[in-house]
């Protein structure tokens, strides 16, 4: 229990209401995952056991849920897919061992602050990218036709057409009888919270009865009774896995950021993401010695937990407890499930996923650099291993926001509009001779809008008796460029009688200035340091470059 909890009797009972929902409706939700994943069901049944258990006390987040998620299922079945059936357990150890690493790694470091890197542009178009991967990959299960595994999920459809005199009418009509039951009980309110579970039971109950021809989980894996003997994960393995490895680990922590920024603490304060980081990643070391897959917090089972009255995160230690006593007893029964009712809730879930059409039109109607950011992440997750788009979505985002504050960032100038207070203006191309100018910098400061920026300072060439004063407040680490840049401005300004003035100045931008000796240049009286009280010091360089005019 969290420290400071007093009310923990209080609380157990929403907590086994939550934990018990979500184990319910979890179980159906992981072996699916793990079919699309590519690997053996038991392996995600372990893993929505011990990593959700596991993961409870560890994480920053009281309501997260780690377990096996849609997205990062995808991501692994491009990792697995070439590999060779019988390595896949041993190199699914591995992989869950490295994003562990990485994942604990990030969080000492403190990396949560990187991930805002990832626009919301990328993030859009690489999970509706997966989530098309997602339904895509399921359209064997539910066909009944079986496709290559190693086949690019986008060939699927073509590659379905060819063969569709092997379509199983049984088995489609199975994967949507399981759609609509879930839609029709979702509407009932006080079945809603088993809306997956409940149609699993009927079309099991069916299949037996009357459709024996329809494949079963038991078909492809079999699921014993009992819980995992540990394993040591094979090393030898790690060199070739580090690249997707750490791919992964990125994608997990980017979902995880996005479900912790947006589900507040019972406080109503944002839980440590970092912290996030770093009990993901000691869950997903643990746990690779259990035989199960790489896990990271889900967005479905999270905000399920929330709906269903979690109030402690003893729900998702209840929720992990409660599916490793129904793998440890009743493990043979998911065997009897049969695949197309687990591909018609995977195919709803990756359709719901792709259903943004808000955020997809904002994005395409505000941003243009972000709209092709989007559509070409989206892209890349259809043409390359998951693992890679992440990589390409995360440099999109960084050209993004170079290529957009380059643009930006240009000098602006100040009017006084009384009151102490200022109106922007652009800047003029020449400096009024015999008069007093304020400008400002606005937008990013770093090597690259440099350029932009000094070309939009106002040229000091036909003016006499000039005053320009320049507000620097909030610029600290700017870098020997813009010392050097203010350097030659201050030249060019004073060459024909004019006085460059420095305004709102930090002191740790002052010692940069006297280290490069640009202070020297622009003059020690030129300088003017910022205080705690916002254009204090703005108003004083007015003030001095009036009396000076």
């Amino acid at each position: 229990m969290p420290a400071g909890e007093p009310n923990w009797r209080r609380s157990l009972p929403a907590d086994l209401v939550a934990g018990a929902t979500t184990a319910l409706v979890g179980i159906p939700q992981v072996m699916g995952f793990a079919l699309v994943a590519g690997i053996n069901p038991l392996y995600g049944l372990y893993t929505a056991a011990f990593a959700t258990a596991i993961g409870a006390p560890l994480t920053g987040s009281s309501y997260l849920k780690v377990m096996l998620s849609n997205v990062l299922a995808v991501s692994i079945y491009s990792v697995l897919a070439p590999v060779p059936e019988a390595d896949v357990p041993a190199t699914l150890f591995v992989l869950t061992l490295l994003i562990g690493l990485f994942q604990l790694g990030f969080g000492l470091v403190k990396a949560g602050s990187l991930t805002r890197f990832v626009s919301n542009a990328v993030l859009t178009g690489f999970v509706t990218g997966a989530a098309l991967l997602i339904v895509l990959g399921q359209l064997g299960n539910l066909t009944g036709y079986e496709l290559p595994r190693e086949a690019i999920r986008i060939l699927a459809v073509p590659d379905l057409l060819l063969h569709a005199g092997e379509i199983q009418p049984q088995a489609i009509a199975v994967g949507l009888l399981t759609i609509a039951l879930v839609l029709a009980f979702r509407r009932v309110p006080h079945l809603s919270s088993v809306a997956l579970v409940l149609p699993i039971v009927v079309t099991t109950l069916l299949v037996r009865a009357a459709l024996p021809e329809v494949a079963l989980v038991g078909s492809i894996a079999a699921i014993p009774a009992g819980l995992p003997i540990p394993v040591v994960p094979d090393l030898a393995l790690a060199p070739g896995l580090l690249v997707p490895a750490l791919a992964l680990a990125i994608i997990g922590l980017v979902m995880t950021v996005g479900i912790t920024e947006t589900t507040p603490e019972p406080d109503g304060t944002i839980a440590d993401v970092n912290q996030d980081f770093s009990g993901q990643g000691i869950t997903n070391i643990l746990c690779s010695f259990l035989q199960c897959a790489p896990a990271s917090g889900s967005l479905s089972a999270t905000a399920l937990n929330i709906a269903a009255g979690a109030e402690t995160r003893a729900a998702n230690l209840i929720s992990g407890a409660l599916v490793g006593v129904v793998v440890a007893i009743a493990g043979p029964l998911a065997e009897l499930i049969p695949l197309p009712t687990l591909a018609g809730i995977l195919i709803l879930i990756g359709v719901e996923l792709m259903y943004q059409p808000r955020e997809i039109a904002c994005i395409w109607k505000y941003s243009r650099p972000g709209s092709w950011a989007m559509v070409a992440t989206f892209i890349s997750t259809q043409v390359l291993p998951l693992q890679y788009s992440i990589y390409v979505g995360v440099f999109l985002s960084l050209a993004i926001y170079l290529v957009t504050s380059t643009r930006e960032a240009a000098v602006v100038r100040l009017v006084p509009a009384g009151g102490g207070m200022f109106r922007e203006e652009p800047a003029p191309d020449r400096l009024p001779g015999g008069r007093l100018t304020v400008l400002s910098i606005s937008g990013s400061i770093y090597f690259a809008t440099l350029r932009a920026i000094e070309r939009s300072l106002p040229s000091p060439e036909g003016a006499e008796g000039a005053v320009v004063i320049l507000a620097l407040r909030g610029r600290v680490e700017a870098g020997t460029g813009l010392f050097r840049m203010l350097e030659r401005y201050a030249r060019q300004v004073e060459a024909r009688g004019n006085r460059l003035i420095l305004a709102e100045v930090d002191p740790r931008l002052l010692a940069g200035l006297e280290g490069t000796g640009a202070a020297e240049a622009i003059g020690h009286e030129n300088v003017f340091l910022a205080t705690p009280v916002v254009w204090e010091s703005l108003m004083e360089a007015i003030r001095a470059g009036e009396a000076g005019e």
